[in-house]
């Protein structure tokens, strides 16, 4: 494909623009995530290779980095292996990571800053020196910085990393209450526990307070001056040049287009009608130089057999991750939920691809039950070699409307097109 498709018409040229110091055409988002798009036009020039490589290499990077999401939440490599398998086999991500847009990015820094945050939650600073304990806490907090200025989504994502913080601080109170009863009521013998106990009673307000404040900075003052300094290629080439006033201003048409936009789209879908597929979203439709009877597509939509399996798998993770008090799982659903819940109250019309920060935890919850089902049923190996074979069929059988590839139309009407909403 020899041109732009999709939303590529704003994003590779806005990168474009950035790189060649030219006032933007598209400033409805923020622009870490086209400056990086920029960097591969500047390094293989400007063409296609050069306006998606940057973007498709994030796309290979969230491979592994799922892997060590997984090994983390569920300690072997098999069950993190197969989150890395059902993500590189889910249409979503393949198609979110070849097409030159921003989405990809918030995604990625969306998964690291969980990641870190996960870190930090099975952390304990009466067991381990604070300092230690605030690394992870700075590389959450980076990575929402760099997140946010890429794409105003990963805010969403913070409502989550506050709610895991406050249930790891919750969870030192719950000790140091604990501690403070033991030593007062003298039943203590041992003197390793006693030790502990006093640790916990003397240190849990000053580690409390050294690791808010320290949030403030990880998480408000150095994510600001990450975006801040963003906006720099983008304010220096207007007219009054990069000022304050022309940043709080940048914020504000940022806001009033998302939030007066009232154009209508064919392709839309409602925040409810994500999970089930709906409609998936048509991004290019070729018709120069094809044969008779031959169509090219490329669609965005999610592997029907990890989405529509994944919304019983995550009401499940909800309930087996309380009840079985898998306190460090809470991640898989505070993650999903935290991404998902604020579009439910945004006005503007939105689209399948906005579920794609969704997704890794939706496979991490898929995951997880297979786990659950090994532990109880050995059996359950085989419908996990089922699932793996069935998404990786899909995955062959929809890949001509995933890739632009030429293909029958017959084949794509009568094979891929389940439902009448289904249009590619």
């Amino acid at each position: 494909m020899n041109s732009t498709y999709f939303d590529e018409i704003y994003h590779a040229r806005t990168a474009y623009e950035y790189a060649h110091g030219i006032v933007p055409y598209e400033n409805t988002h923020p622009p870490l995530g086209k400056l990086l798009i920029s960097v591969g036009m500047e390094l293989f020039g400007v063409n296609p290779f050069g306006w998606r490589i940057i973007g498709t290499l994030f796309g290979i990077a969230m491979l592994p980095l799922i892997y060590i999401m997984a090994l983390r939440l569920f300690k072997k490599s098999l069950y993190a292996a197969l989150a890395a398998g059902l993500f590189a086999l889910d249409f979503m991500h393949f198609t979110q990571t070849r097409i030159s847009t921003i989405d990809v990015y918030g995604v990625f820094f969306i998964m690291l800053m969980f990641y870190f945050m996960q870190r930090y939650f099975t952390m304990s600073f009466y067991r381990i020196p604070l300092r230690r304990t605030l690394m992870p806490l700075f590389w959450s907090g980076l990575f929402f910085g760099i997140g946010v200025a890429s794409k105003w989504i990963v805010i969403y994502g913070g409502a989550g990393l506050a709610i895991m913080l406050a249930l790891a601080l919750f969870e030192r109170y719950r000790e140091y209450r604990a501690a403070g009863r033991l030593l007062a009521e003298g039943r203590v013998g041992d003197q390793e526990l006693k030790a502990a106990c006093s640790t916990a009673d003397k240190s849990f307000w000053k580690n409390t307070i050294v690791t808010l404040l320290s949030c403030v900075l990880f998480f408000v003052i150095i994510p600001g001056v990450i975006y801040s300094l963003s906006f720099i290629p983008v304010l220096s080439v207007s007219a009054d040049g990069y000022t304050f006033k022309g940043l709080i201003d940048a914020q504000k048409n940022m806001y009033n287009y998302h939030s007066q936009l009232v154009a209508t789209h064919p392709f839309a879908s409602s925040w409810w009608e994500w999970p089930f597929m709906k409609r998936p979203v048509w991004f290019f439709s070729g018709g120069e130089g094809l044969l008779e009877g031959q169509v090219s597509s490329i669609v965005t939509m999610g592997n029907p057999l990890i989405w529509w399996t994944g919304i019983f798998a995550m009401l499940a993770s909800v309930w087996f991750t309380i009840k079985r008090k898998d306190k460090n799982l809470y991640m898989i659903w505070i993650g999903f939920f935290s991404q998902y819940v604020p579009w439910m109250l945004v006005p503007r019309e939105t689209f399948l691809y906005h579920y794609f920060a969704m997704v890794p935890f939706m496979i991490l919850a898929i995951v997880y039950i297979m786990k659950l089902l090994d532990s109880k049923y050995p059996e359950a190996r085989y419908l996990r070699h089922a699932y793996v074979a069935v998404a990786a069929l899909l995955f062959v059988m929809f890949y001509p409307v995933l890739s632009g590839m030429q293909v029958s139309k017959d084949y794509v009407d009568v094979v891929l097109r389940w439902f009448p909403s289904w249009v590619f």
